[in-house]
C-alpha cells in the first residue's frame, strides 16, 4: 500500500543495504518521500534501489570514514536540490564478554554506531537548519536492561553515547528534530550470521535473564514508525518499541543455539537487528 504522508521529502537513508535500514528505505518512499539509500556495500544498494520507485539515488558510503559522510550528504543535495530528513541506520554488534572485548572491537563499535551517525548529522546540518528537517536515528532497548546483556557491552555503551548525542544536537538546534527509535528484538539477517558457539554463548543467558520477550518484530513493523515520526507535525524526541508478546503458537528455535527449542514462539525462524 503506498500513501503521501511524506510526499516530496527529500530523505537520506544511511545504512540502508539490509535489515531496518532497507525496510525504512522502502516504508517512506512508498509514502512519496524521494529516497537516496547509502551503505558500503554496492550490489546490495543495487537490489535495495531495484525495489523502490524511480527517481531514487543509490550511494556507496562508509560511515568509519569522515569524508564518504560529508559525501554522502553532499551526494544527496546534489541529487535532490536539498534534504528534509536523515535516517541513520547502521549497527555494529560483536557479541563477545566484556573481559574478551579489544581495543579494535571497542573503536569499530564506536565508529559504526556513534561516530558515523555524529558526522552524517555534522554534514547534514545546515540543510536541515533550512528546511527545518528531521533526523531519526536507530538506538536499542537493550540499553533499557539492566543488568546489560552479557556479551554486548560495546554495542550497549555505543547506544546509549548516541542517545546522549542526540540530546545534545537537539539542545543545540531546537528547530530540527532528533529522534531515537528504540528498537527491540527485531528479525534481520544478523543472528543468520552469528557463529552458532556465540549463539549458544550468550542467547540462553538473555533467556534465562528474562531479556527476551518471547517473540521478534519484523522491520517493517519498526520501519512503519520511523515514517510516523518523520510525518508527525511535532517533534519526537524518543520512541521505543517492543514486541507484543506471542499468542503462544508453535515454538521456534533461535538459529545457532543447537538443543533450545521453544527459545522464541511464532512462526518463522528469526535473525534478530
Amino acid at each position: 500500500m503506498s500513501g503521501s504522508r511524506l510526499a516530496d521529502r527529500r530523505v537520506l537513508v544511511v545504512g540502508a543495504s539490509a535489515g531496518l535500514g532497507q525496510a525504512t528505505a522502502r516504508a517512506i518512499a512508498a509514502e512519496g518521500a524521494r529516497v537516496a539509500i547509502a551503505a558500503r556495500r554496492r550490489p546490495r544498494l543495487e537490489a535495495c534501489l531495484a525495489t523502490l520507485p524511480r527517481g531514487a539515488v543509490a550511494l556507496e558510503c562508509d560511515v568509519a570514514e569522515d569524508s564518504a559522510c560529508e559525501r554522502v550528504v553532499a551526494e544527496t543535495v546534489s541529487a535532490f536540490g536539498g534534504l528534509e530528513a536523515v535516517v541513520y541506520a547502521p549497527g555494529l554488534t560483536i557479541l563477545r564478554a566484556a573481559r574478551d572485548t579489544t581495543g579494535s572491537d571497542w573503536r569499530e563499535t564506536f565508529e559504526t554506531n556513534l561516530f558515523g551517525a555524529a558526522m552524517v548529522t555534522r554534514a547534514a546540518l545546515p540543510h536541515l537548519l533550512e528546511s527545518r528537517g528531521r533526523v531519526v536515528y536507530f538506538s536499542s532497548i537493550s540499553i533499557d536492561d539492566r543488568p546489560p546483556r552479557a556479551g554486548m557491552s560495546a554495542y550497549v555503551a555505543s547506544k546509549v553515547a548516541l542517545e546522549s548525542m542526540a540530546q545534545a544536537f537537539q539542545g543545540e538546534h531546537p528547530s530540527v528534530g532528533f529522534t531515537t527509535i528504540a528498537a527491540g528484538d527485531t528479525l534481520t539477517e544478523k543472528v543468520a550470521e552469528t557463529p552458532p558457539e556465540v549463539a549458544m554463548e550468550f542467547v540462553p543467558r538473555w533467556m534465562s535473564a528474562g531479556l527476551l520477550p518471547g517473540r521478534l518484530m519484523d522491520a517493517e513493523s519498526v520501519a512503519e514508525q520511523v515514517v510516523n515520526v518523520l510525518a508527525s507535525r511535532e517533534h519526537v524526541r524518543r520512541l521505543a518499541i517492543t514486541p507484543e508478546p506471542p499468542a503462544a503458537a508453535g515454538a521456534v528455535e533461535i538459529p545457532g543455539v543447537a538443543g533450545n527449542p521453544s527459545l522464541y514462539r511464532g512462526e518463522e525462524e528469526p535473525a534478530a537487528e
